[in-house]
């Protein structure tokens, strides 16, 4: 029997599995404008930006699913001494299948990225995501620049904010288990700070965690049908009277850390995690005595989550 799909209106109907006949599948989902149905191969899926409720009709299809978690925001940073505030740490980031799914509905919710840091405040975790019974942590916040504190445990962990000559740079945070890695430890020295980078989703090696001051790699999925990077770590923030750079962020969304210049009119703010990546945003630098438009430099706020799910027409 010939495998027929259509999508129209917020559904997606398939008959039969893998060639076999059988009850007709049907997958709806409300409100529409949430989810972008596509097609890859012998697949068929739905690609969420925003949360939705899907429901399924004549279940009994294997779903596979991409479910990424909103990304940390990056650390904050006082005035008073040279500080760099820790990257924010990746969403978490999950991706199997769901066996012979049942019929009913199931709820999807796209996680929110965590807010910056800013002068006297402090940056907020990233907000789980969600499809049915698969659920993904928040990144963790990078630690602020002036206690210091250090990064806050996520789906992956934000690094570590620093405090310049006096304070030794806090510790990261931790990342879930199976979802992401650890951010770095925030440093210092004389006349700079750096803030560790926060960790990203890349479970399989070592480049997942947050290196000293970069972001860590997210994780490619080719669940579209191209390989793409979800949840990259942030760079931590930079204020450094001789090594005036960005910290970058990681493959995945990851937000560049901010830099803090001892000349007027040069410092740069951090980014903001990639928009339904689950990006960690990049910490923010200040170096004292200098004006804002040059040694005080903002965060960024960490990226949105983003759920896809397909199955084999």
């Amino acid at each position: 029997m010939p495998i027929v799909n259509s999508f129209s209106n917020g559904s997606a109907r398939g008959l039969g599995w893998s060639g076999l006949s059988g009850p007709n599948f049907e997958l709806t989902w409300s409100p529409v404008p949430a989810g972008t149905p596509f097609t890859t191969g012998s697949y068929s899926g739905v690609d969420f930006t925003a949360s939705a409720t899907v429901t399924i009709v004549n279940g009994g299809k294997d779903i596979e699913y991409l479910v990424v978690a909103g990304g940390g925001g990056g650390g904050g940073h006082t005035i008073f001494n040279y500080t760099g505030g820790g990257g924010g740490g990746a969403g978490g980031v999950l991706d199997g299948t769901l066996p012979a799914l049942a019929a009913g509905p199931y709820t999807v919710t796209i996680g929110g990225g965590g807010t910056g840091g800013f002068f006297t405040g402090y940056a907020t975790n990233g907000s789980s995501s969600v499809f049915g019974p698969i659920s993904t942590v928040g990144g963790g916040a990078g630690g602020y620049g002036a206690n210091p504190l250090a990064g806050s445990p996520g789906g992956s962990g934000g690094g570590g904010g620093a405090v310049g000559p006096i304070t030794p740079g806090t510790d990261y945070g931790v990342g879930t288990s199976g979802q992401g890695q650890r951010g770095a430890n925030g440093s210092k020295g004389p006349t700079e700070a750096r803030g560790g980078g926060g960790g990203g989703a890349n479970v399989a090696s070592p480049p997942g965690a947050g290196a000293s001051t970069r972001g860590g790699h997210g994780r490619a999925v080719s669940i579209t049908g191209s390989s793409v990077y979800y949840g990259g770590g942030g760079g931590g923030g930079n204020a450094d009277n001789v090594a005036i750079t960005s910290f970058p962020g990681g493959l995945g969304g990851g937000g560049n850390g901010a830099i803090a210049d001892p000349s007027p009119n040069n410092g740069e703010n951090a980014t903001a995690g990639g928009t339904n990546l689950g990006g960690g945003g990049g910490g923010g630098a200040a170096i004292p005595g200098v004006p804002s438009d040059g040694g005080t430099t903002e965060a960024g706020a960490g990226g949105s989550g983003r759920v896809i799910i397909r199955w084999l027409t």
